[in-house]
């Protein structure tokens, strides 16, 4: 076929779509053959694979085919942004309306750089696609800092064939898809791709922009940076980001990312249910929960009252569970400027070594529920090292146990393993003074040294500053989903177990067709995958699909099966219980040093039941009543929890009349 023929003739009365297609294959693949999907023995389509090869000069393949995005020596001549909402294979309602909302802020961000690209709704089910043509090319390693500051700016990108230069590819515009649909064109033209003339220096300048984009480690910290109403105001008070999501008009540029922090900041200051929908229902920066993507650039059309409460309910279960990982944490680390950034490229590698370790080991860490404690632990001080941004962390028994939803008798027994093992090392044990042990990971995740040449080989150019801050949220936001997601009341072990947990987790992300797969992928035996499907299955949280797949119910159950299981709160009591523990300590710790303080230097300490006149302003340590005594002068340490537990000696109750108490 000509190549002096234009595709516009395509519309109408000229080539037909498959026609169109190919030919537009022919003239944008970067390789002479292209990769095609195989029928099976039954004639059908079966998983999204392309073992194939297929010339282009030849006719149009029978089957769907995929297109090389680099040529035979690595240079890139194509992107291809892949906007994915699929959990397990399935596509998932509220990630495919955030993968629209992802792909088309992503599309305003290269309308605005002028760089030429064409939007397409990848299949029936919903993805997208963003298709760039670069003639003269880029070299994989641009595409790679390209992939990994666009993954760390929207989380349903699937980033790995930006980062894959020999096997890299993707369904080109026009092509067929294996469920009978095809690849639509919504925003540009074929046209527009085959006259494409980006440049390198456009592709460094979108990787600039969306780095500086990229939000902080804890997003719901950073004030959205859209405009904003000037009316408009929360009914109970947030941060001042909460307050700036909240009232970003229409959203922003991406309402499905702003709906989640307005939610997001709204769990961090405890509001409820009811607050949440309240806000809902006016609230500029909620506008993802009233009205849905239609797919044609910015047109949105209203939710249906049922959908919309079920979409906000879904979401705020979501929130409160990130909300409860990031209050275990406590303050936020350092500023960004205070991290040492070749030091934050070291912890980086050895945590994306651990994970490797734990992925490609299944076996080791499944067999008993103790494993299974010992691998979520494992994943718990990486969070904590990620979150530190420092080599070596101050890990409180009390802190892990809540972060993995394990009982603090439980984590310490863990990490006590996984000491024995060599895969964490104590360097500072616990004192009496309440400093937490200090442990960091072995060196057998650590990077081998190499010599370093004076003139080394392609030495390639050192990440930068928020390059590196990029991959740090990129591989944080992958840590806090695989805590969370096994990380409720339900899975305790007064519950269905910590192993129903992890499987219900992988499900998720997983296709888990029967009890054989499940053993297959926890790394467990038989008998123990059995046990933790069949107690999911009879409490509904998962169930078999269409497709012979086991996933989780669309309707989550894990609250209502937790109240008829008897351990609905438990996590929440749990914290408090800890916080209990920990004020009750602090204050006799204080004691200690008032009892080892000469008598003439001791503060002057009231009762803790009296009231001051006024409130001191002046900053420094805080100062604590007297310790309840006995007749016979020895520590009262039950009276001393019933009275923290009564807020009596909180510094924020002290002008509240609490009355006698025991």
């Amino acid at each position: 076929m000509p190549r002096s023929r234009t595709l516009s003739s395509a519309f109408p009365g000229g080539l037909s779509l498959d026609e169109a297609a190919w030919e537009l294959t022919r003239w944008l693949s970067p390789r002479d053959r292209v990769t095609v999907m195989r029928r099976d023995a039954y004639g059908q389509l079966a998983g999204n694979s392309y073992p194939a090869r297929h010339p282009v000069r030849v006719q149009a393949p029978s089957t769907p085919w995929a297109m090389y995005l680099a040529d035979d020596t690595g240079t890139f001549r194509l992107l291809c942004f892949d906007f994915d909402g699929k959990k397990a294979g399935q596509p998932d309602p509220d990630l495919m309306e955030a993968a629209a909302d992802d792909a088309d802020a992503l599309s305003r961000i290269l309308d605005r750089l002028q760089v030429t690209h064409a939007l397409c709704e990848s299949s029936g089910t919903g993805g997208r696609h963003i298709w760039v043509h670069i003639p003269g090319g880029i070299d994989k390693a641009l595409a790679g800092r390209l992939g990994r500051a666009a993954r760390a700016l929207y989380s349903t990108l699937d980033h790995g064939m930006l980062a894959n230069a020999r096997e890299g590819a993707a369904r080109p515009p026009l092509s067929p898809h294996r469920d009978g649909s095809r690849s639509k064109i919504l925003r540009g033209s074929p046209e527009s791709l085959l006259h494409s003339e980006v440049s390198a220096e456009q592709i460094d300048s979108l990787c600039e922009a969306l780095l500086a984009a990229c939000p902080p480690l804890v997003p719901e910290a950073a004030p959205s940076s859209q405009p904003q109403s000037k009316t408009r105001r929360a009914h109970r008070r947030l941060s001042s980001a909460g307050e700036s999501h909240m009232a970003t008009i229409r959203g922003g540029d991406n309402p499905s990312w702003t709906g989640f922090m307005c939610l997001l900041s709204a769990a961090h200051a405890g509001w409820s249910f009811a607050d949440v929908q309240r806000a809902a229902e006016t609230a500029p920066g909620m506008e993802h929960y009233r009205t849905k993507n239609t797919g044609r650039g910015g047109a949105r059309r209203p939710r249906h009252p049922t959908e919309r409460h079920a979409r906000l309910e879904r979401q705020w279960a979501k929130a409160q569970q990130i909300a409860g990982t990031h209050a275990v944490l406590g303050p936020s680390g350092p500023p960004a400027e205070a991290i040492d950034v070749d030091d934050l490229v070291q912890r980086l590698d050895v945590i994306e070594a651990a994970m490797t370790h734990i992925r490609a080991t299944p076996g080791r860490w499944a067999h008993t529920e103790a494993g299974q404690s010992a691998r979520s632990v494992l994943a718990a001080i990486a969070y904590l090292t990620i979150a530190t941004g420092k080599a070596t962390v101050a890990a409180p028994i009390r802190t892990v146990a809540l972060l993995t939803g394990l009982g603090r008798t439980t984590a310490a027994d863990a990490l006590r393993r996984l000491s024995d093992d060599g895969l964490l090392r104590r360097s500072v044990a616990s004192d009496d003074t309440g400093n937490a042990a200090e442990w960091r990971f072995s060196d057998r995740f650590s990077t081998a040294s190499v010599p370093v040449r004076s003139q080394p080989i392609k030495n390639p150019r050192p990440p930068t500053a928020p390059e590196v801050f990029a991959r740090r949220r990129a591989l944080a936001v992958e840590l806090e989903n695989e805590l969370v997601d096994g990380r409720h009341d339900v899975f305790t072990r007064g519950g269905l177990g910590h192993m129903a947990g992890r499987l219900f987790a992988e499900t998720r992300e997983r296709t888990v067709t029967d009890e054989a797969d499940a053993a297959r992928v926890l790394g467990t035996v038989l008998r123990h995958a059995r046990r933790a499907m069949s107690r999911l299955t009879h409490h509904k949280l998962i169930r078999r699909h269409a497709d012979l797949s086991w996933r989780p119910n669309p309707r989550d159950r894990r609250a209502i099966v937790a109240k008829e299981l008897g351990v609905g709160g438990v996590l929440q009591r749990r914290s408090e219980r800890y916080q209990l523990e920990r004020e009750v300590w602090s204050w006799w710790l204080a004691e200690l040093d008032a009892m080892h303080t000469a008598p003439r230097r001791r503060r002057r300490r009231g009762h803790a039941t009296s009231r001051p006149l006024f409130e001191g302003s002046s900053p420094g340590e805080r100062s604590w009543p007297r310790y309840p005594r006995t007749p016979a002068g020895l520590a009262e340490h039950r009276a001393a929890r019933s009275l923290v537990a009564a807020g009596v000696v909180s510094p924020e109750s002290r002008w509240q009349y609490l009355g006698d108490v025991a």
